[in-house]
């Protein structure tokens, strides 16, 4: 099985979605981007990035994905 999905650094998924750095890493740690770690390194999936794209034009979408994360903890 072959993947096909890229694999942002922070500093690269910040230029992707025009947020700095600083934002990125805090949505990670709020746990609205879901990191994945690879060799000890940070990286963030572009389906995740997608999401937060759709989450910012849809905020009800954001709402629900946040109850849902606090349901599941």
């Amino acid at each position: 099985m072959v993947f096909t999905e890229k694999f942002y650094t922070v500093p690269e998924a910040a230029e992707q979605v025009r947020l700095s750095p600083w934002t990125i890493w805090d949505l990670l740690k709020r746990g609205e981007l879901v990191r994945t770690k690879i060799a000890g390194k940070t990286f963030v999936r572009e389906s995740e990035l997608q999401k937060l794209i759709v989450d910012t034009v849809n905020p009800v979408t954001r709402e629900r994905r946040q109850r849902a994360a606090k349901a599941a903890r």
